[in-house]
């Protein structure tokens, strides 16, 4: 009776963090409109350094209309259904890779990653519905995402890439500066991981 009582607290106490997570609080330093919604015609937030500062909470964009009767689920974007929805023609796939996301496609990904309670890997995290949380630091820019409880570490202290690394989901990353744009290498991906669902 005990152990019952103990894993009920516990269960009620972790469904009462999930609204503790400050969504509607404004991050200090980012540019708003007149109404409070970030202006995303602004300037990009800068660090000391002068480099462009990406710390904050962030999401996908919505830019895929949900059905008439609304989303049945989580609102995703267009990105989230095909990585390439943006490019002109698509993804240029190899016939093989082609051929397997048409086939997965038919099945309606029954056989995703994610549908089995694995990571999707760091490509898909970026279109995920879940919030993401970036931690921009000297010498390293964390990533950490509400999807698995996961996050992604982007080393910038200079260090190169591990030769012949374990495999992880979200690989191992360095990057680096090229004036304001943010170039990153990653290699150590785990096999199985897909792009569409």
């Amino acid at each position: 009776m005990i152990k019952k009582a103990m894993l009920s607290a516990l269960l009620v106490g972790a469904c009462g963090s999930l609204s503790a997570q400050w969504l509607h609080y404004p991050t200090a330093g980012i540019p708003r409109n007149p109404d409070g919604s970030p202006n995303l015609a602004a300037p990009a937030p800068k660090t000391a350094d002068g480099k462009p500062d990406f710390s904050g909470i962030w999401d996908a964009e919505k830019n895929r209309p949900c059905p008439p009767g609304g989303c049945p689920d989580q609102e995703v974007s267009q990105e989230f259904m095909n990585f390439g929805w943006g490019l002109k023609g698509g993804l240029p796939y190899q016939p093989w890779a082609a051929e397997l996301v048409r086939a997965r496609s038919e099945q309606n990904g029954k056989d995703d990653p994610g549908t089995q309670c694995l990571p999707i890997g760091f490509l898909r995290l970026h279109t995920d519905a879940f919030y993401r949380k970036i931690v921009q630091l000297p010498g390293l820019l964390l990533m950490l995402s509400e999807r698995d409880t996961s996050y992604r570490q982007i080393f910038m202290d200079g260090r190169p890439l591990p030769v012949d690394p374990n495999p992880t989901w979200n690989g191992y990353s360095v990057g680096k500066w090229d004036g304001d744009a943010l170039v990153v290498e990653t290699n150590g991906f785990r096999d199985g991981q897909w792009l569409d669902p």
